[in-house]
């Protein structure tokens, strides 16, 4: 039997419709339980900010914690001068994250939320879509319809047929359903004027391998 292998490549675009809050904290104490109970005050207080623009406390999602002692290099001796670690405090990370449909008013509420907290956490902004599943059909939909048409040229030019569907080849792969467009923000910016994002869409690209019978 005589077959003809073609990939096909796929393409789908999508403007994102959800945005994505990423917020580190940081707090440093001597004590290594008090460090974590100003931790754990911020986050309360961050929590209820968020229950007053609307959220749900289950809607700040914790996405790293992590707890780690602090050290200082101190010179000691007075002849023969050295060097030791002299612990001085505990640092507590916790970061968060929350996500929502895409909306300019919510965004600006949100900054005008944390900008109370500009010595305490920091963040950035990103962008997503909420239909991830059908970016995947509409990419693999693309890509097989992109292998048929390669396929009925090359036969054509060949003057053949196709025949049978003989085999299809996929791997699936993890997509980064995150728009290219990257936003940082410190703390010292004036919210006098409202902030515009114009987010870019989001493209995937995969590929399908498909055998053909040729007649």
């Amino acid at each position: 039997m005589r077959t003809i292998s073609i990939k096909g490549t796929g393409k789908a675009k999508r403007s994102p419709d959800l945005v994505i809050f990423n917020i580190s904290t940081s707090v440093q104490s001597e004590e290594y339980s008090l460090s974590i109970n100003r931790s754990n005050e911020l986050v309360g207080k961050l929590k209820n900010d968020f229950e007053s623009l609307g959220f749900e406390r289950s809607d700040v999602k914790t996405v790293y914690y992590n707890t780690r002692p602090v050290y200082e290099s101190v010179e000691v001796g007075v002849i023969e001068k050295r060097y030791k670690r002299v612990l001085i405090g505990h640092e507590v990370s916790h970061n968060l994250k929350i996500e929502f449909d895409l909306d300019k008013d919510r965004i600006n509420d949100v900054l005008d939320c944390l900008k109370k907290y500009e010595k305490d956490v920091e963040f950035n902004i990103r962008f997503s879509v909420s239909d991830t599943d059908g970016m995947k059909r509409d990419v693999i939909v693309d890509a097989t319809r992109n292998a048929k048409f390669n396929a009925e040229v090359l036969a054509e030019a060949s003057q053949v047929r196709l025949g049978e569907l003989v085999k299809i080849e996929y791997n699936w792969v993890d997509f980064s359903f995150i728009s290219h467009s990257d936003i940082d923000m410190c703390m010292e910016y004036s919210m006098d004027s409202n902030v515009e994002f114009s987010p870019e869409d989001i493209e995937i690209t995969d590929n399908v391998s498909f055998v053909w019978e040729i007649i």
